[in-house]
């Protein structure tokens, strides 16, 4: 597991869930953002994202880095 990966998706959720932004991207929305999804996929190999997948919530986000440690 890259762990430096993980504390900057819990970093990333920290940000989403107090500003629901970040000032990468010129303040891409959360939610639209690709971060997490590219460093879930650094943190396990997980692939959770492409045309017939719908985006995870914050909620969801929460309970996936619960599952990971």
């Amino acid at each position: 597991m890259n762990k430096e990966a993980l504390e900057e998706l819990k970093f990333c959720l920290k940000l989403w869930k107090e500003k629901g932004y970040c000032e990468f991207g010129q303040k891409t929305k959360c939610e639209e953002c690709a971060a997490p999804y590219v460093l879930l996929k650094m943190i396990n190999g997980e692939v959770i994202h492409g045309p017939d997948k719908k985006r995870l919530t914050l909620k969801e986000w929460e309970e996936k880095i619960q599952s990971l440690g």
